[in-house]
């Protein structure tokens, strides 16, 4: 109900600067570049699509861009408006009130702010007269490419409030998440809104003009959507895995999201691509999947680590990957999950590995790990106490280059951290604590090794 309520106010907020925005432009120019032809087709055409389901899931975006985008072209901030706003109606069965409401006000507010940067820049909503090649670049091209940007750090910044306020991440790494892997194809979405803009008016097609473009992305975006299918397969299978971890450790419930959220943060800092990304992401969230077997007291207080607790602690990189082995799209994350507790000095386990040696990904988790640990231990020094436990050991246990990102990304992580354990039951402390990914027990143990060869 919570949730709930929030949602709701995140929609209010946005009808608010929603009709303010558009109310502003009507009652400044009468509304005279609206024209209703090509807004009553391409508000039909973002029905239809919806309703046939051909549209990326969850927080993606859709074939709904390229038609606000050209009713922007075509019919002004109006009818941009009137496209998007009516787009999620046919989909209404598949969506909760509340997600559909915010889909119909947020894409109403896209259409509405992306035709007031189209006109800011000097764009054209159907000339008189044709235009020269240099003229459709310039008074439709670029004017779109710009609208196209505004709309896309808009729905960003929208989907990741949205998200932050139903108990996701912070809404700035959701949208720094979202811009990375849909920025590139909402900008491609913008060059097609020119194309159909130019058939229908620089080519004299008209409604035809629809058709031409369309009909291959219709086709593309199913595409596009099966692979989407999988991924929420994929994320589904990792949180499954979760939860077991998380049932059978109690104490540290909720610990791999904040490792995940963490890595997150320095994997940007660090310039990881897409696909390095989605590995550390499944690697955090999986990588003490191998702390299943292990007893369950191993929390218990005690004064110090027994033989059989250390090889429980060294064995459960090596039995997570195991683990995970048959699972193929985890192939990346097992290498970081393996090496998560090797040591820059190359006293970690369980392959000794040092300096680059170590996978990067790998390195990145061992940073993000010991900055939750240390935190849960410490509440009160938060986060600048972990980091400056960490920079004492940057060279020895960390790689100093991700120590340094975690450091400049600190607030971030702050925040991050600050919200995920604000949304957990509060849980008992981790016994006297020998939580093994605490900085303090990885000396011990690299020292227990060194006796033991």
């Amino acid at each position: 109900m919570k949730e709930n309520t929030s949602a709701w106010r995140v929609v209010a907020g946005l009808c608010a600067v929603f009709v303010t925005a558009l109310g502003s432009y009507l009652l400044l120019s009468g509304g005279q570049h609206f024209y209703p032809e090509p807004v009553i087709l391409l508000a039909v055409l973002a029905l239809v699509a919806h309703f046939t389901n051909l549209t990326a899931v969850e927080a993606s975006i859709s074939l709904t861009s390229i038609l606000v985008g050209a009713a922007i072209a075509l019919s002004g901030p109006l009818g941009g408006a009137v496209v998007g706003l009516v787009s999620p109606w046919s989909a209404a069965r598949r969506r909760s009130l509340v997600a559909t409401v915010f889909n119909s006000v947020m894409n109403g507010l896209l259409g509405t702010v992306g035709g007031l940067a189209y006109l800011a820049v000097g764009g054209l909503i159907q000339p008189e007269q044709s235009l020269s090649p240099l003229g459709l670049l310039g008074r439709e091209l670029f004017p779109l490419g710009v609208a196209t940007v505004v709309m896309l750090l808009c729905n960003i910044a929208c989907v990741g409030l949205m998200i932050s306020v139903n108990g996701g991440p912070p809404a700035l790494l959701t949208a720094r998440r979202l811009a990375r892997q849909v920025g590139r194809t909402y900008l491609g979405y913008g060059v097609v809104a020119f194309l159909a803009v130019v058939l229908w008016d620089a080519a004299n097609l008209g409604p035809a003009a629809m058709l031409v473009v369309l009909v291959p992305l219709v086709l593309a975006q199913w595409s596009y959507s099966q692979l989407r299918t999988e991924a929420v397969a994929h994320e589904r299978t990792v949180s499954s895995l979760v939860a077991a971890v998380d049932a059978r450790d109690p104490v540290l419930r909720g610990r791999n999201q904040q490792v995940a959220a963490v890595s997150e943060i320095v994997g940007n800092a660090l310039r990881l691509t897409p696909k390095q990304s989605e590995a550390l992401h499944f690697a955090a969230l999986l990588h003490d999947i191998g702390m299943v077997a292990p007893a369950g007291d191993r929390h218990a207080p005690r004064a110090e680590l027994s033989a059989d607790d250390i090889d429980r602690i060294r064995s459960h990189p090596e039995l997570g990957v195991e683990m995970l082995r048959s699972i193929v799209f985890l192939a990346d994350s097992t290498t970081a999950i393996r090496s998560h507790h090797e040591r820059w000095d190359g006293t970690g386990y369980p392959d000794g590995l040092a300096g680059e040696e170590i996978p990067l990904l790998a390195r990145i988790l061992a940073v993000a790990d010991a900055t939750c640990a240390l935190v849960a231990a410490d509440p009160a020094g938060g986060v600048p106490s972990a980091i400056d436990c960490l920079r004492a050991r940057a060279g020895s246990q960390f790689d100093p280059a991700c120590v340094e990102a975690l450091s400049l990304a600190q607030d971030l992580v702050a925040d991050a951290l600050g919200q995920l354990r604000a949304d957990r039951e509060p849980q008992p402390p981790a016994g006297r604590g020998w939580d093994h990914d605490l900085p303090r027990v990885s000396d011990l143990l690299a020292s227990r090794a060194r006796t033991q060869t």
